[in-house]
C-alpha cells in the first residue's frame, strides 16, 4: 500500500480530484436548476394555501341573505405577508393605513353605480376613508378597496387597542330600497394573526425540498464553494495520526479509513446544525431577522473568524506532537479520535457561522420574499435542513469514496505532518478572510472560471 502511494502519484492525484468533484457535485443545482423560478412557484403555492386561512380569519360577514351577501376583509400588514407581494401593495401602505376590502354580491337586481358609503368607527369617533376604489358600473358583484389613515386629523395615532374594537359601516340603497341600508362588521382587538395560523404555512414536504434546492441554486453558492475547501482541509488534518512514521503507514490505514467517515460526519453535523439554527431564527422572528442579521453580522463574522484561526493553530500544534510511541494504544487512539471529532465540529460551526453572517441577509430576504412570513421555527429549520442535505450528501459520498481508496489512505498515513501544516495554513487563511471581511473576494475570483454570477 505504501509502495502504491509513492509509485503512482498520477493515480493518487486523479483519485483526489474525483473526491473533490464528488464533494462539489451540489454544483448541479446552480447550473441546472432555476432557483429563483423554483422558489417563486413554491412561494405562490404557499401563499395561496395560507392566504385562504388568513383571509377567513380577518374577514367578517356583514350580511348573509339569499338576495344579498356582503363581506369585509381587514387587510392588515400581516395579511399581505401571506396573500400578496410587496410590489403589489406598496401604494396601499398597510403600515400607515387601515385597509379594507368590501365584497358585495347581489342576486336580485343590480348594484348601484356608485361605491357604497363606508365609515370606520373607533369608540365614539368616526373616520372617513382617505382613499376608495372599485368598479363604478357593476352588475351583480363588486370588490372595493377602502383605506383609512392610522392617524387622526391632528396627527395622533388612533389607538384601536384601547377602544377594544373597530367597526366598519357599509351603506347603500341595496335591493331597490328608498333609504340606504347599513351593515356593520366588527373586529375585536388585537388584530395579530394567531400562532396556529402562523404555523400552518401550507408548505408541503415537496415544497421544502424545492426551497432547499432553490437556495442551493440561487443564493449560497459562494459560501459553499469555500465550505468544500474547509471540508477537504478538515479531512486532511483530522484523519491523520500525528507523529506516525512511514513504517507504520500500513498499520494505521484501517484507523484512518474509519476516521475519515467520522470526521466527515462531524463536519456535516456542525454546518447543518448551524444552518438549521439560522432557519429556525428566521422562521421564529420573520422580518425582524433582517434587522438582527444586519446589526450583528459583522461582529459574528469577526468572532467566527477568530474561532477558525484558533482551530487552525490547534491543527498545526496537533501535527507537530511526537505521538509515535503512544499511537498503538487503543485508548490513545480513542482519545485522539474524540478530540479530533470535537475539533472538526468547532471548525465546521465556526466557518458556517461566518458564512451565515456574510450571506444571512440573502437567506432571510430570499425566504421572506418567496415564502412570506415563514410561520414557525420548525418550518424555517426544516427548509434549511433540506438545503444542508443537498451539500451534506455529496460530502459524505466523497468521504466514503476517499475512505475506500488505499492509495489515499497510505498517503495520509505517510504525510501526517505535511498534511497538518497545509491544513493549518488553509484554515487560518479562511479565518483571516472572515475577520477582514473579504469573504466575497474569493468567490469573485472563482466565479468567472465556473461561468456563475
Amino acid at each position: 500500500m505504501h509502495t502504491i502511494a509513492i509509485r503512482n502519484p498520477l493515480k493518487l492525484g486523479a483519485l483526489l480530484v474525483v473526491g473533490v468533484l464528488i464533494a462539489s457535485s451540489w454544483l448541479i443545482f446552480p447550473y441546472f436548476v432555476q432557483g429563483t423560478q423554483l422558489m417563486r412557484s413554491v412561494g405562490d403555492n404557499s401563499r395561496l394555501i395560507k392566504g385562504g386561512s388568513v383571509s377567513r380569519y380577518l374577514s367578517r360577514s356583514l350580511v348573509q341573505d339569499p338576495q344579498l351577501e356582503i363581506t369585509a376583509t381587514y387587510a392588515s400588514s400581516e395579511y399581505f405577508q401571506y396573500v400578496d407581494r410587496a410590489a403589489v401593495i406598496g401604494n396601499l401602505r398597510p403600515d400607515l393605513n387601515h385597509v379594507f376590502f368590501v365584497n358585495e354580491t347581489i342576486h336580485r337586481g343590480e348594484l348601484g353605480s356608485e361605491l357604497p358609503v363606508v365609515e370606520l368607527h373607533v369608540g365614539d369617533d368616526v373616520y372617513l376613508p382617505a382613499e376608495s376604489s372599485g368598479p363604478r358600473n357593476p352588475e351583480h358583484h363588486r370588490v372595493s378597496l377602502y383605506s383609512f389613515s392610522k392617524r387622526d386629523a391632528d396627527g395622533n395615532f388612533i389607538d384601536i387597542d384601547a377602544a377594544g374594537s373597530m367597526r366598519l359601516y357599509v351603506s347603500d340603497n341595496y335591493l331597490g330600497s328608498e333609504r340606504p341600508l347599513t351593515f356593520v362588521g366588527i373586529w375585536d382587538a388585537p388584530y395579530t394573526i394567531p400562532e396556529d395560523l402562523r404555523g400552518s404555512a401550507g408548505i408541503t414536504p415537496i415544497a421544502v425540498l424545492a426551497l432547499g434546492a432553490g437556495l442551493l441554486a440561487s443564493v449560497l453558492t459562494p459560501c459553499l464553494l469555500q465550505l468544500v475547501v474547509m471540508f477537504g482541509s478538515s479531512i486532511a488534518a483530522f484523519s491523520t495520526v500525528p507523529g506516525a512514521p512511514a513504517a507504520q503507514a500500513l498499520s494505521v490505514t484501517p484507523y484512518i479509513r474509519r476516521k475519515i467517515m467520522a470526521i466527515a460526519g462531524a463536519f456535516v453535523l456542525g454546518f447543518m446544525a448551524l444552518y438549521m439554527a439560522a432557519g429556525a431564527l428566521i422562521g421564529m422572528v420573520g422580518h425582524q431577522a433582517q434587522l438582527i442579521f444586519a446589526e450583528y453580522s459583522r461582529t459574528v463574522a469577526v468572532a467566527s473568524g477568530i474561532i477558525v484561526i484558533l482551530m487552525g493553530l490547534w491543527v498545526g500544534l496537533r501535527g507537530s506532537r511526537a505521538m509515535a510511541c503512544r499511537i498503538p494504544s487503543a485508548e490513545n487512539l480513542k482519545k485522539l479520535s474524540t478530540r479530533d471529532t470535537i475539533g472538526t465540529i468547532v471548525v465546521s460551526i465556526g466557518f458556517a457561522l461566518g458564512c451565515t453572517a456574510c450571506f444571512g441577509g440573502a437567506i432571510v430576504g430570499t425566504l421572506l420574499v418567496y415564502v412570506g412570513a415563514i410561520g414557525s421555527a420548525a418550518i424555517g429549520a426544516t427548509i434549511m435542513l433540506a438545503f444542508g442535505a443537498g451539500v451534506a450528501i455529496p460530502f459524505m459520498l466523497a468521504a466514503w469514496f476517499v475512505s475506500r481508496m488505499d492509495s489515499i489512505l497510505a498517503f495520509i498515513g505517510n504525510h501526517a505532518k505535511a498534511l497538518n501544516i497545509a491544513s493549518m495554513i488553509v484554515i487560518i487563511a479562511f479565518g483571516l478572510i472572515l475577520v477582514t471581511d473579504n469573504f466575497h473576494v474569493v468567490s469573485d475570483m472563482i466565479y468567472p472560471y465556473l461561468g456563475l454570477s
